[in-house]
């Protein structure tokens, strides 16, 4: 509340020296020595007085500070331009009309500074200007330049033929009221980013009376473009220029009152104010400044180190600082009993967290085991089939007198056993993997192959491929490529395998001599499903088949 009737009183004074400029601009005081530019004189000296206290009420560091200066000197630029304009070059149409137009420098640069104020307020995480928003700066230097240039396309102002009685009978273009747009554009985003930004609850809730600037600015410029501002002795009360300088002005002020602008005073209050025991000192340890709570410091203390206890259970902090040193107490009296109380936490979690260390040591190996008696039960399952083909061929040889038939059966069921064997290993490297070496499966097509040879079925197989192929396309294959062999193994006389590389694929090349059961709609099913295809040709007795997987990435 306090805030709120400060930026009151300040808003009323300004709008009060705005209505003494009327006094001079309105030829209310005779326009001779030495009374003569009144208006210009009285403009400038406050112009000078905003530029000085900025100066000192701003912070002077930084690209805030710079700004804020500069929008001031925007000021005092432009009543300069107009005293150039109304004395030196008045009798110079040209040069007279050209500086009117250098009005528009400031003007446009001056709410371009003010957005960017608004930008540089507060920024979160300390971040610097945010080059990206550079882009309304060539935005307004464009405008500028098209103003400086009115006489070649005269579309901000519009003149007589040959500029005749250009200072009075002109009419605005459709270009000057994008600038007028553009101008209160820039101003309302900066006031609505200053209150999103500003981390003052209260001045959230006060940032109201922005709005009573921000109105009273668009009343007078409406007024100046419809031509109905209320004029003493034939000249309008109030101009652009003072218009928009004094808004502008008003607003600024209205939000260091209310804290969206951070300023350099009141840092005595602040300290006062402090609920800790912190205080500024000089170089000697004389307060500067100091919160309630402080106590002063005796010279023990004074020269102790950083985070010296000065009491059994408060901390001294000090931190050097640009003309002496800062200062603050800590009492770690709670501290130093959590402390106390963490210590023995402490020494019960150690005990309970090798207690749960040993836990999970126990779910992980029996995890691992559970997985791996998964594993091994699809393996069963997946090979249940050739294990009872083995436990039939076993029961048979056992009850036969046949040596041949014996040393028949034996062969089948080594060759069954090959075939569980190298399956198992398959499937235990595609649980570490969804990808397998080419190699692998030459090696389990090798090696049934060899157990065929020795059921007196010759089997032989090239190998020229060196990559890797997906686990489950590699199972699909060995496990059809088994199916075939036992679905035709009374009739097989003869099988040859050929692992290639072609691009992106495997090419698995199986050839069988007298194959009578060829692949069935199920196999190729089962083959589509894991992304292999299939191609199938049979010539006099001879079936020539090619199995493409797709790789899983290229072999070391």
């Amino acid at each position: 509340m306090v805030e709120m009737k400060k930026a009151l009183k300040r808003m009323g004074v300004y709008y009060m020296l705005l209505l003494l400029s009327i006094v001079a601009t309105a030829n209310i005081i005779p326009d001779t020595f030495p009374t003569r530019n009144f208006s210009a004189i009285y403009l400038l000296i406050l112009c000078v007085c905003l530029v000085l206290y900025h100066s000192h009420r701003v912070l002077r560091t930084g690209g805030l500070s710079v700004m804020m200066r500069s929008l001031s000197w925007m000021a005092l630029l432009l009543i300069l331009l107009r005293g150039i304009k109304y004395s030196a070059v008045a009798g110079v149409g040209v040069l007279a009309r050209h500086t009117w137009y250098l009005y528009y420098v400031p003007m446009l640069l001056s709410t371009l500074l003010f957005f960017y104020i608004s930008l540089s307020v507060s920024p979160k995480d300390n971040q610097r200007f945010p080059k990206k928003w550079l882009w309304a700066l060539a935005v307004s230097a464009v405008f500028i330049a098209l103003v400086l240039t009115n006489d070649l396309h005269q579309l901000v102002f519009r003149f007589e033929p040959g500029f005749v009685d250009w200072d009075n009978h002109y009419s605005h273009g459709s270009l000057f009221y994008v600038l007028t747009v553009w101008q209160y554009a820039l101003y309302l985003a900066g006031v609505v980013i200053l209150i999103i930004k500003c981390r003052i609850s209260s001045a959230k809730k006060q940032a109201w009376i922005l709005l009573i600037p921000f109105s009273v600015g668009i009343l007078l410029n409406v007024l100046l473009l419809t031509g109905t501002m209320p004029q003493v002795h034939g000249t309008n009360a109030i101009e652009f220029p003072e218009a928009l300088f004094f808004t502008l002005t008003i607003v600024l002020e209205c939000c260091i009152q209310l804290g969206l602008i951070p300023t350099n005073t009141d840092y005595g209050k602040l300290f006062r104010r402090f609920s800790i025991a912190a205080q500024i000192t000089d170089q000697k340890g004389t307060p500067v400044y100091a919160s309630a709570q402080a106590v002063p410091l005796t010279a023990e203390q004074f020269a102790a180190p950083n985070g010296a206890r000065i009491a059994p259970h408060t901390v001294l902090h000090q931190v050097k600082i640009p003309g002496g040193f800062g200062f603050w107490q800590d009492d770690m009296t709670e501290i130093d009993r959590l402390n106390e109380e963490l210590a023995q936490a402490k020494k019960d979690l150690a005990q309970e967290a090798e207690l749960i260390r040993l836990r999970n040591e126990l779910k992980e190996k029996q995890s691992a085991i559970e997985q791996r008696t998964l594993v091994y039960d699809a393996i069963a399952q997946r090979t249940a089939r050739q294990s009872q083909a083995i436990s039939r061929l076993a029961e048979e040889s056992r009850t036969s007198e046949d040596a041949a038939l014996k040393d028949r059966y034996r062969y089948r069921i080594t060759l069954l056993g090959a075939y569980i064997k190298r399956f198992a290993n398959l499937m235990l490297l595609s649980q570490e993997s969804n990808t397998i070496e080419a190699g692998e499966l030459g090696l389990s097509v090798s090696e049934v192959l060899r157990y065929l040879t020795f059921c007196s079925i010759p089997g032989e197989l090239f190998n020229n491929a060196d990559c890797t192929v997906d686990a489950a396309a590699t199972l699909a294959v060995f496990e059809t490529f088994e199916n075939l062999i036992e679905s035709n193994f009374d009739r097989l006389k003869g099988a040859f395998v050929n692992l290639s590389e072609q691009g992106e694929k495997l090419l698995f090349k199986l050839t069988l001599e007298n194959l009578k059961k060829p692949l069935t709609p199920a196999m190729e099913q089962e083959l589509a499903a894991v992304g292999v295809t299939s191609e199938a040709q049979q010539e006099s007795g001879v079936a020539y088949l090619c199995f493409t997987l797709p790789k899983g990435g290229e072999g070391a």
